[in-house]
């Protein structure tokens, strides 16, 4: 095939992957799920009708699933050997791989169950069966019902040193929730060893003064050391916390977050083996999602964002860290995305979200953000079921009781913080100068609230169409535009080219652009100028121009505008108000704030500083969904000029999807790997390109150029690798290898098509 020799000595590496994947029989899925758990076995599935979902594996490249059958046993052997005792589907044939209902009897409670599938190829082969899972029926008295169950996992220290005779430092490289333990062994008279935990060291032990009024912790305690080999529990002093606090179940002990132990008149020699730290975690695989870049920085955030997806799973529900240990939307909302771009695992995200509707906090903002989770639940899961046992206190919490007859919604301005009260940012000086009016009346409207208002009636109506409730949808799209309309009228500044806070003040922040940028509020025409106003603020305030929390949507609205560069250039910055800092102050999880300076009382353990944890897999590598349930992606790698590559791997509900994206000298690579039942499309920077030309798979094709990005739509299951020359952009050589195509069959796993939404 001659296009296929036109190829750039660069692009070699890239080819290998083009060549189809040799198969002889159709594979087996993998992946299972039952009621979204990769491990049912753990729990109890309350549901006597499961839902069922796997991964599908493709025989070649575009393949996909035609059908599938399952069986469920009543034990494993039955279920090894094929025999569906209980249900046995038998043949389907669709492509459906999610939320497949269980169609049997009804399961009976307090039994063990067995569940395989097989699938079919699109060339018609069957492939076995998959291995087998396990899940267990049981009543939703269980305090873990429906998902995982925390557990201790043992950790061994980094360094373990005798710093003074009786006197041993450990430090663990990980900040965790738990306990320690110690291994003495010998004949001892009686012995008080003294111990401390902390966040902090200083030097070879831990810090016992934490900055003045932080919430950094540091614990002492004590333990009687006997004589023989026994291992002792080195728990924290209990502690008490403020009104709406959620604790671990009480069997689970006290646990308190640290990554130094320090003992002191311990007898003897210790090993490695001797001192452990027992973090207490929800279930968590380390391996599901990985990243590597040409900048160090980034590779650094995104590992301190991912151990803290991990970590701060320690008590069950999403909570906003030590100092509170209570679950508020928006640090959920963001602990939510993060997680999900480094994990398969959906339970724990479902239950912060229903756990907050019953539990609601007082910002305003923050009720919205209920509305963001339920969509992002829909969107990586492709479930309905949330969405409508809890439709009623969605609309809620979508404000639209509070518009005024502009159609705008008014604000709670300096009101209590009992139910409703704005927020804009948190703390209160990371605002950057935001206008709130401190008089207690409804009337008063800000251009922050209106940005969530309108978000959120987008959702609504998003929601309201997914549910089948066609009127309710028209009447929330309707609000919308209104909303879109209005918002424009009132809050932009066509003298400064900007928007302001709010009616009535001429002030305008960064929140008051940022916001509307991330939400699509801002019209093509309009978008510039807003960058350009964001460029300001954060020149005038040295960086970052909000908080930790405002970071996730002010680094969004950079992205969505094509300034990737900017919004690198923020995530990685080694000033006082990025995620280095957190690192530099000895943090191993991100923190409530970017410094004591911003925040006195800040934690070192805050899942809500974790934005690039997701901003990287959805913006730097670009894959986001275009369909629930990841049916069809969009990948549209954001190096700018700042990132030579990025590689990943990213979890989704049908399988991992790899890209590995580079800026080489002579144009723009991509290789990917895409899993079973998904479609891509693909968007490839091409910036000054009048008619560029993609090789794909070793094909030249044309696609949709709009806004300097080259849309190519309809690649299927596998690897496929892609290429963007610069120096074959309109030329006529690639204009006859797309007029001439090579003699042979074709492979048409693409399609040239418009951009996507």
């Amino acid at each position: 095939m001659e296009t296929g020799r036109m190829t750039l000595p660069s692009f070699a590496c890239l080819l290998c992957l083009t060549l189809p994947m040799a198969s002889h029989a159709a594979n087996a899925p993998s992946g299972l799920l039952c009621e979204l758990l990769e491990h049912p076995e753990e729990t109890v599935i309350t549901n006597t009708a499961p839902r069922f979902g796997w991964i599908y594996n493709p025989s070649f490249r575009d393949d996909s699933q035609s059908g599938y059958r399952i069986i469920v046993a009543s034990n494993r052997p039955l279920a090894e050997a094929g025999t569906g005792n209980v249900w046995d589907s038998g043949w389907v044939s669709n492509s459906v791989s999610i939320n497949v209902p269980y169609a049997g009897a009804p399961l009976r409670l307090g039994a063990d169950f067995f569940w395989r599938v097989q699938t079919a190829d699109s060339a018609g082969r069957i492939g076995p069966l998959s291995a087998a899972q396990h899940f267990i029926t049981g009543s939703a008295t269980n305090a873990f019902a429906g998902r995982y169950p925390l557990k201790f996992t043992a950790a061994l220290p980094v360094l373990l040193t005798n710093t003074a005779p009786g006197r041993w430092f450990a430090d663990f490289g990980q900040d965790a929730f738990g306990y320690a333990t110690v291994r003495t062994e010998g004949t001892f008279s009686p012995t008080t060893v003294q111990a401390r935990l902390g966040e902090m060291s200083d030097g070879y032990a831990v810090n016992p003064a934490p900055p003045a009024g932080s919430t950094v912790r540091y614990a002492r305690t004590s333990f009687e050391l006997g004589s023989g080999s026994r291992t002792y529990p080195v728990r924290p002093p209990a502690r008490a916390y403020p009104p709406g606090a959620v604790q671990p179940p009480a069997d689970y002990g006290t646990v308190m977050p640290f990554r130094y132990l320090e003992l002191r008149d311990v007898p003897g020699t210790l090993t490695l083996t001797d001192v452990l730290q027992q973090r207490l975690m929800s279930a968590f695989n380390t391996n599901a999602a990985s990243f590597s870049s040409s900048s160090a920085a980034l590779n650094q955030v995104w590992t301190l964002c991912r151990n803290s997806m991990q970590v701060l799973t320690f008590d069950g529900v999403y909570v906003d860290g030590d100092r509170e240990r209570k679950p508020y939307e928006a640090d959920a909302y963001i602990q939510q995305l993060s997680s999900y771009a480094v994990d398969r695992e959906f339970t724990l995200p479902r239950h912060s979200f229903e756990y907050l509707l019953q539990h609601p906090t007082w910002p305003t903002e923050w009720k919205l953000h209920s509305l963001f989770m339920a969509w992002a639940d829909y969107l990586q899961t492709g479930d309905t079921n949330l969405l409508d046992r809890h439709y009623t206190e969605l609309q809620a919490d979508s404000f639209t009781w509070a518009a005024a007859g502009t159609g705008l919604m008014r604000g709670f301005p300096g009101f209590p913080q009992t139910t409703n009260s704005d927020v804009v940012d948190w703390p209160r000086d990371d605002r950057d100068g935001f206008v709130i009016s401190e008089d207690r009346y409804l009337n008063w409207t800000n251009s922050v609230n209106n940005a969530f208002y309108y978000r959120g009636l987008q959702i609504m109506g998003d929601i309201a169409t997914a549910l089948g409730r066609t009127n309710e949808a028209t009447g929330y799209a309707a609000k919308a535009q209104r909303v879109y309309a209005a918002y424009n009228a009132a809050f932009w500044n066509n003298a400064s080219q900007c928007y302001v806070d709010g009616v009535g003040t001429k002030h305008a922040s960064a929140h008051a652009n940022f916001f509307p940028l991330a939400f699509g509020l801002v019209p093509m025409g309009r978008q510039s100028a807003v960058v350009h106003y964001l460029h300001s603020r954060i020149a005038a305030n040295g960086g970052m121009p909000c908080s930790v929390y405002g970071a996730q949507y002010l680094l969004e609205a950079l992205f969505a505008a094509g300034d990737a560069d900017t919004a690198l250039g923020l995530m990685t910055t080694n000033g006082p108000r990025g995620w280095l800092n957190m690192i530099q102050l000895g943090s191993t999880l991100t923190t409530e704030a970017w410094n004591f300076a911003d925040k006195p009382n800040l934690d070192w353990n805050h899942a809500w500083g974790a934005a690039p944890g997701n901003l990287i897999a959805r913006f730097v590598l670009g894959l986001r969904p275009l369909s629930t349930g990841f049916g069809q992606v969009l990948i549209q790698p954001q190096l700018g000029k700042t990132l030579t590559y990025a590689n990943g791997v990213l979890p989704t509900i049908r399988g991992p999807v790899t890209i590995s994206a580079s800026n080489a000298p002579a144009g723009f690579e991509l290789a990917l790997s895409i899993p079973g039942n998904v479609t891509a499309t693909v968007m490839l920077p091409a910036p000054g390109a009048t008619n560029p030309v993609a090789l794909v798979d070793g094909e030249m094709l044309s696609g949709a150029l709009s806004n300097n990005w080259l849309t190519l739509t309809g690649l299927g299951a596998g690897r496929h690798a892609i290429s963007l020359p610069g120096s074959w952009s309109g030329t006529s050589a690639a204009k006859r290898a797309i007029a001439e195509p090579a003699a042979g069959p074709s492979r048409r796993s693409v399609d040239a098509g418009g951009a996507a939404n």
